[in-house]
């Protein structure tokens, strides 16, 4: 009896899942594959019938709504205003269309059959995930929240004609990014309501100063280094002294700090007219050529010298590709691009104040700061050549130019020079230290003749070429 009854249970069972099974087959007979099935909704937006590209269209509408929610972020007396995308808030379930499509078609003869009959009754209405990436959150909120901090002002020197003037220094304040990221991702995850835009307000600390008016006053009114070169005049050197007069006023006027490091051409780019560059002969590779910016390298070489006579540390300086006559060999500083720049470090325990002065006729830089340099030490420069290189001279057929054409580009004087540093104390020499060794390139003189066709054959030439044409 009792195997008759398990018998009867289990073809009742079999019989069960038959007709499930075939109800479910037939179901989906009358459903595409690649559609959604009736009664199925995504964030309570009806996606039935639609294909993966109709429903992913739908549902990332449903999340740029989401992310472009604006956020106001107040940094102390300002407000920086962005969005929630660019927050690190994104979408996590993307793979939720998929879902939709799927549900109802795949696993087990009962669960389709249990999620067709929900489908049915009530449909199924999947959730769109959204989540604050917080590793992406704090590098965002970090880079927005930056313009809007106040930065700290150290003390700062102006000169005067009566010595020097001390800015007094300031507070800053700056965003404490450990604690505001923190209290802004546990409002956008446990407190928003989700649609609203956001107010929300940083945590600041306030940033102190680290050099103060007591520190620029150890600034002495005598200058630690100075050095003037003379100013070509004439009207060929018009354009090459406004660079020069440029050049001096963009790097005037400068409090540069204890371990900071100066970039000329940090100052003084880009090469534009727009930025007041006129053009005038420049020295380009093995050849003067007229470009913007002609004759800044005067300025810097006048500068480099003013550091040198005030022992301030000197990180980058290059020679000139060709000598040059306002310093002595290998006395120079190049200026070129942005591979060739003259760069120094205060290397001092206090401001230090850079000057510049042009009258046209000459230029002068002076370096202020605070001397610690015993009285009786000196320092001097004396530049050595040891080796000449005399001018060649080269003779280049141009077939481009006609016979009897002679051009000649005239050569430069190839050197190789040393710098010494000399130091004295109680003028009696202590140390002569080799700074740096200059080469400047031998240019040969060049004598161009033409050796193509001379004027009048060339014009033969065409009156026949004229008259074949007519025929």
């Amino acid at each position: 009896m009792k195997v008759i009854k398990r018998m009867t249970l289990l073809i009742m069972t079999f019989t069960l899942m038959f007709c499930i099974s075939a109800f479910v087959m037939g179901a989906e007979k009358k459903d595409d594959k690649g559609t959604i099935k009736r009664g199925v909704r995504i964030n309570g937006e009806n996606v039935s019938g639609m294909k993966k590209k109709e429903a992913t269209r739908k549902v990332r509408d449903a999340v740029n709504k989401k992310t472009n929610i604006k956020v106001k972020i107040k940094v102390g007396e300002y407000t920086c205003d962005t969005r929630l995308v660019d927050l690190g808030y994104e979408w996590s379930n993307v793979d939720v269309v998929d879902d939709a499509i799927e549900y109802g078609k795949v696993g087990s003869p009962i669960t389709r059959y249990v999620n067709n009959t929900q489908l049915r009754n009530g449909g199924k209405d999947f959730k769109i995930k959204m989540e604050l990436n917080e590793k992406k959150m704090k590098k965002k909120f970090k880079k927005a929240v930056k313009p809007y901090e106040l930065p700290v002002l150290n003390a700062e020197l102006k000169a005067t004609g009566h010595g020097f003037k001390i800015l007094k220094e300031d507070n800053g304040y700056e965003v404490d990014q450990k604690k505001s990221t923190a209290n802004f991702a546990e409002y956008v995850n446990k407190k928003w309501d989700g649609k609203s835009d956001i107010d929300f307000t940083a945590t600041t600390k306030v940033t102190k100063p680290k050099y103060t008016v007591k520190d620029c006053m150890k600034v002495s009114n005598t200058p630690m280094g100075s050095f003037t070169t003379s100013v070509s005049g004439g009207e060929i050197n018009k354009t090459r002294n406004k660079n020069i007069k440029v050049g001096a006023k963009k790097l005037d006027g400068y409090t540069i700090y204890p371990g900071e490091q100066f970039s000329c051409n940090e100052h003084l780019a880009p090469w534009t007219e727009d930025n007041g560059w006129y053009n005038a002969g420049t020295i380009v590779g093995s050849k003067v050529e007229d470009s913007l910016g002609g004759g800044i390298c005067q300025v810097a070489s006048t500068l480099y010298n003013a550091l040198l006579r005030a022992e301030i540390k000197v990180v980058k300086r290059f020679p000139h590709s060709l000598s040059v006559g306002y310093v002595d060999f290998a006395a120079d500083a190049a200026l070129a691009g942005d591979y060739k720049d003259l760069v120094f470090e205060n290397n001092t325990d206090a401001p230090i104040y850079l000057q510049s002065h042009f009258d046209g006729v000459s230029l002068t830089f002076n370096i202020y700061g605070h001397d610690t340099r015993k009285k009786w030490h000196e320092v001097k420069y004396e530049s050595e050549l040891i080796k000449t290189i005399h001018v060649k001279k080269i003779t280049v057929k141009d077939p481009t130019k006609p016979v009897g054409f002679v051009e000649v580009e005239e050569g430069h004087v190839g050197r190789v020079a040393k710098l010494w540093k000399i130091t004295y104390e109680h003028g009696k020499q202590v140390s002569k230290e080799l700074l740096h060794e200059s080469k400047y390139k031998m240019v040969p003189t060049k004598t161009i003749k033409g050796t193509g066709k001379n004027i009048k054959e060339t014009e033969s030439s065409d009156k026949k070429k004229e008259t074949s044409a007519g025929r």
